[in-house]
């Protein structure tokens, strides 16, 4: 006898101020004793070393509004990376120099309506270009360099008229999906404004009223925005409670969006009103494991993934803040500046007390796996989407959950990725009900399957007398997994959800389908 769920795994981010306790509990009381593990990570800062990223961008050869603006943005910050990454001090004064490049190209490239053009002497209007253009200077005179206050006035006036208009584009997410939306360049927009102190509250309170209209990352921005107006209430009401669920296809013009760009530009827009919120080091990890991931990254991506960064970097110098991890109300482990791990014998149980002094944000991770005691599995989908589906011999799917005694039963388990890249060695593990046993993995060898639609191959099979896990990648496109079962034994069985979990990063998961089938005469 044994729980009908199988290995479980939870993960949880937040962020603690200096001056405070905060008690972490991790991962669940459900777990069936002396099989959890736990780790806990902490630190002053998510930043790692991106040093090759901003070399790159700095010396990026081509010369377009957005690429020179990308090449300038991050190095308002400049600074605050080199003390993290340790990179040579003696180019903090060519910042300078480019920063101010980039200002006069902004105002050589302006048209009569205050736009921004692309190249020189182009006569038409690029309005991510412009809002960008806009955000830059706006940052680089805060930052102390000389900005014309006619430049940015005649910015904001054409923004203001832009936004006017009730526009729409078509929008490219999860793959193959597409819908109609309000062009990422309105709540960039919006926001950028509010930045600046010239909220357009008519226009925000529309998107908010049809946020259906506007992309993930655009919540991310109007919540952003009313927070600079003063309402808090507002962006409380609007800001997702994770960026997950919506990966955009990435573009090569209008917006430029992508995946990684989204997010960045989402976190950049957080960091601005709300610093210390929970969503901070779960997207700063995002980013910062996908710099380290992805070969080629796009000026957009680097200039706001290093932009969010430095932001990070800058307020992780700046902080001195310590901390006692306690269990049980005794000191276990001491945080210094750091970064700090503990594993499940160190932490000695679930339950973790974060007690920090001095200045500045402490950031932590924590992870949580275990065996389900009474068998229930909180069903989500986290990065992956794993589903299972039952047919007869003939490809009929079987839509219920009553099966006949000695009926061959081919299971079906569809499998796929809600980001834009593969993820790698992936376990798929399905619970078998105890009426059940495994007839086949390999459906193949049956004879009269040819209905089978695009079966995929696993890399490798381990079949158990109550479980089949797959090791897999998983991509964009669905895959197909097919193994044959036979009901063999009468009675009402409870059946474990399928799972699909990112060996290597427990965040990537995907949990589906638990209930209770029946085997009759």
């Amino acid at each position: 006898m044994r729980p009908s769920a199988s290995l479980q795994k939870v993960t949880g981010a937040g962020t603690v101020g200096g001056g405070n306790a905060q008690a972490i509990k991790i991962g669940s009381n459900d777990f069936i004793a002396g099989t959890q593990e736990y780790s806990l990570v902490i630190s002053k800062s998510p930043v790692l070393e991106f040093g090759k990223q901003l070399e790159q961008l700095v010396n990026y050869p081509h010369g377009c509004t957005e690429q020179t603006i990308s090449a300038a943005f991050p190095q308002l910050y400049y600074a605050d990376l080199a003390d993290n990454m340790h990179l040579h001090t003696g180019q903090k004064a060519n910042a300078a120099y480019h920063i101010q490049e980039a200002i006069k190209k902004i105002k050589m490239r302006q048209l009569y309506n205050g736009a921004v053009t692309l190249w020189d002497g182009e006569g038409s209007e690029n309005w991510w270009a412009t809002v960008y253009a806009a955000h830059f200077l706006l940052e680089a005179k805060k930052a102390g360099f000389d900005v014309d206050n006619s430049l940015l006035d005649n910015i904001y006036n054409y923004l203001q008229q832009r936004l006017r208009n009730r526009e729409f584009v078509t929008y490219y997410y999860n793959r193959d999906q597409k819908k109609q939306i309000a062009p990422k360049e309105v709540a960039y927009s919006l926001y950028v404004l509010a930045l600046a102190g010239k909220p357009q509250v008519s226009s925000m309170n529309y998107y908010k009223q049809h946020a259906d209209i506007l992309a993930l990352d655009s919540k991310y921005l109007l919540s952003a925005a009313f927070a600079l107006a003063g309402d808090k209430a507002k962006f409380r009401e609007l800001l997702p409670s994770s960026f997950t669920g919506e990966a955009s296809v990435a573009q090569t013009g209008e917006s430029f969006y992508s995946e990684v760009r989204d997010e960045a530009v989402a976190l950049n827009a957080l960091l601005e009103v709300e610093p210390g919120h929970p969503q901070v080091g779960t997207m700063a990890k995002h980013i910062a494991q996908k710099f380290k991931t992805q070969k080629y990254l796009s000026t957009q991506e680097c200039a706001f993934g290093l932009l969010a960064l430095g932001k990070m970097a800058r307020q992780a110098n700046k902080a001195d803040v310590t901390a006692d991890v306690r269990v049980n109300s005794k000191s276990m482990a001491r945080f210094d500046g750091n970064t700090l791990k503990l594993n499940s014998k160190q932490l000695g149980g679930a339950t973790v007390e974060l007690v920090t002094k001095g200045s500045g944000n402490l950031y932590y991770f924590w992870q949580a796996e275990g065996i389900s005691a009474s068998g229930s599995v909180r069903e989500e989908d986290s990065y992956l989407k794993v589903r299972k589906r039952f047919y007869n011999r003939n490809g009929q799917e079987i839509t219920g959950t009553t099966f006949k005694q000695n009926e061959l039963v081919i299971v079906l388990v569809v499998l796929e990725s809600s980001y834009n890249r593969t993820v790698e060695n992936v376990v798929i593990t399905d619970m078998l009900p105890a009426g059940f046993e495994i007839e086949n993995p390999r459906t193949k060898e049956i004879p009269g399957m040819d209905w089978l639609i695009d079966p995929a191959t696993a890399r490798h099979i381990d079949i158990r007398d109550d479980r089949i896990n797959l090791f897999v990648d998983a991509t964009q496109k669905p895959q197909f997994y097919y193994y044959a079962v036979r009901a063999v034994s009468l009675g009402d069985f409870k059946m474990g959800p399928v799972m699909a979990d990112a060996m290597y990063n427990g965040e990537y998961h995907s949990y589906n389908g638990s209930g209770t089938i029946k085997v009759v005469r």
